[in-house]
């Protein structure tokens, strides 16, 4: 393992991708020196173009933290900065809550009452309004907008330009794409996909991937069981479950072909 600079508040990123890059720089803006990155991949031009320097792989991370300067009030910290959301979970959960601390760019705005739990990052030009809850682990990205008493479950994901009206709520691991919309109160589960520039307008299930203006989840195609989500003559922008379907080995069954006019 290569030795960390030292400094009096240093912080060490997990990841060397793109993401991480966004981080070690947002970082920098509110104070850290970023120490260096731990990846098990040995070569980033990412962090390489903004000057990060690999410490070691990620099983190096105790030895790493332990070269840091710290004191009892100020312990060292690490950073679990890459965009898989499992991911992320894993190597935060070894960083540990001691060493875990929310990452804010500069120019974020984040109301006084909003709450922000550790391992959290919060993106350049990204908003925070009133009563937000921002659970760990999640990412604000940049220009993100949290609207007032809004929920972001752990390690979710806002992505670029994306905006929650005032009380939606995101589940865990969820993905808001870059320019997609949840309008007030609508809730998207946990582990679900909303498509970049789509519209929410009301809540999807667990598990959900779902795209369009209005957001429309996407039935999957193949062989297996789904549950199938169907357009009401009745009510034709808010699909509505109709129950398990199971896709015989034998069938060419289509989307089309799971979607009851």
């Amino acid at each position: 393992m290569n030795n960390p600079p030292m400094s009096g508040r240093s912080l060490i990123l997990l990841g060397g991708g793109g993401h991480a890059a966004v981080v070690a720089e947002s970082a920098r803006t509110a104070g850290w020196s970023v120490a260096g990155y731990l990846d098990d991949d040995d070569h980033s031009p990412e962090a390489a173009a903004i000057d990060l320097a690999r410490l070691g792989s990620i099983q190096d991370l105790a030895e790493a933290l332990a070269m840091l300067p710290q004191t009892r009030d100020r312990p060292a910290v690490a950073h679990a900065a890459v965009g898989d959301p499992a991911l992320r979970r894993r190597w935060t959960a070894a960083i540990g809550h001691a060493a875990a601390r929310p990452i804010i760019h500069v120019t974020a705005v984040i109301s006084p009452s909003a709450t922000l739990d550790d391992a959290v990052f919060v993106g350049p030009g990204a908003i925070i309004n009133a009563r937000a809850v921002i659970n760990r682990g999640a990412i604000v990205n940049s220009g993100a907008i949290v609207e007032h008493d809004c929920v972001l479950g752990a390690f979710c994901h806002l992505a670029p330009g994306a905006a929650l009206g005032g009380g939606a709520a995101l589940g865990e691991e969820t993905l808001v794409g870059i320019n997609a919309l949840v309008l007030p109160g609508v809730r998207i589960g946990a582990r679900s996909t909303l498509g970049a520039g789509a519209v929410a307008v009301t809540d999807l299930a667990d598990g959900t991937t779902a795209t369009g203006n209005p957001a429309r989840p996407k039935v999957a195609t193949g062989v297996g069981d789904y549950t199938v989500y169907a357009l009401s003559p009745d009510n034709p922008t808010t699909p509505v479950s109709v129950g398990p379907y199971t896709v015989p080995a034998d069938s060419e069954v289509t989307a089309a072909d799971l979607v009851i006019p």
